[in-house]
């Protein structure tokens, strides 16, 4: 992926899963705010999804190897949107 894409996500026991796109559903991911290019390792700016735990989240960035880099927090849905997405993707 080159470009800045938008991703719905699922928090479950401390893992956070990739609903859509359908071409990365199930892959379990990080957040991390450091850019791709960068030197260091992702894990330095790596962003918390404790306090979101069964919560469902849209984040935009750059996927690879397992991180979503430059990420920026779209949305965070609350409790009655986050059981609907559950029911709808079977998670």
């Amino acid at each position: 992926m080159n470009s800045d894409e938008q991703f719905l996500c699922m928090v479950k026991d401390g893992k956070l899963t990739i609903l859509l796109p359908e071409s990365e559903a199930g892959n379990v991911v990080r957040l991390t705010e450091m850019p791709m290019q960068a030197s260091i390792p992702p894990e330095v700016q790596e962003i918390s999804i404790k306090k979101h735990e069964g919560k469902a989240i849209m984040v935009k960035g750059r996927y690879s190897g397992g991180w979503i880099y430059s990420t920026e927090m779209i949305d965070l849905a609350g409790p009655i949107l986050s059981a609907l997405v559950r029911k709808v993707f079977g998670k």
